[in-house]
């Protein structure tokens, strides 16, 4: 079990499942024009999921800095979208803890902060440390055979890549494959997707806060480490060794962090 006094953080828990169930008993019958907004009744992304998709893109390559305020008539021009399916968007990335609500002000990228990222490492944590034991407990030679692969590209690039943003997200890209492939046999696609958001909203902070400081072979001690629990089904150390990582991490991008907001001397 993860233990919350670890991070140093009390939080408040909520969950909200929402069941849309939709029965049709006729051919569906469809205008001979259909708004472009409609189009996600085929399967095929609407405005607002267009919209959404590009924002989010935005806000993880930073393009979208953190704590830029999103005024909508701005918005308007940058993606070509209506006011009424941004609004949409944005609410959407809000839900998903990217952008944040401010009183009569409107929409803000979120900031980077140290409640959120210890936030962050928390319900990280906590996933990962289940799915993993469930990932170990469900897993075949496939799976296994994914980790070692993950593992191998994972070190190559924490040895050989270059510390500019346009390499770093190279090295994010395999760095979350990685730990994916841990858990990926987990059997919850609904864990899997949360996993995925939540590494997203880290990889903001080592977008920001990581270069020629990268600890190269800390990340690569560290990850080889996990997955040799993880290939000798030792449920309980490879949960440890997941929720170690995520303080080692957490507390690293907390001291670049406050490095980055002191004054200069």
């Amino acid at each position: 079990m993860i233990d919350r006094s670890n991070f140093n953080r009390s939080l408040t828990r909520s969950s909200m499942i929402c069941t849309i169930s939709v029965m049709m008993n006729e051919p569906r019958r469809l205008p001979f024009e259909m708004a472009p907004s409609s189009a996600g009744l085929l399967g095929g992304p609407t405005l607002t999921d267009e919209a959404e998709r590009r924002i989010r893109q935005d806000i993880l390559s930073i393009v979208l800095e953190p704590g830029t305020r999103l005024r909508l008539d701005s918005l308007r021009g940058r993606y070509q979208v209506g006011a009424s399916p941004l609004r949409e968007a944005l609410s959407r990335l809000v839900g998903e803890g990217l952008v944040e609500v401010e009183g009569n002000k409107g929409f803000r990228v979120t900031p980077l902060s140290g409640a959120d990222l210890v936030d962050i490492a928390y319900m990280r944590a906590t996933i990962e440390g289940q799915a993993v034991r469930d990932a170990i407990a469900r897993g075949d030679a496939a799976w296994e055979g994914n980790i070692v692969a993950a593992l191998h590209r994972l070190v190559r690039a924490t040895e050989t890549t270059a510390t500019d943003p346009t390499s770093l997200a190279t090295w994010n890209a395999e760095h979350d494959a990685f730990h994916r492939a841990l858990i990926h046999a987990c059997g919850s696609h609904r864990a899997l997707d949360a996993q995925r958001r939540l590494a997203e909203q880290h990889a903001r902070y080592r977008i920001v806060l990581m270069g020629a400081n990268m600890p190269r072979q800390l990340l690569v001690d560290e990850h080889r480490a996990m997955a040799e629990a993880v290939l000798a089904r030792d449920a309980d150390l490879a949960q440890r060794l997941l929720g170690q990582h995520m303080r080692i991490t957490s507390d690293f991008y907390a001291r670049q962090l406050c490095g980055a907001a002191s004054p200069s001397d």
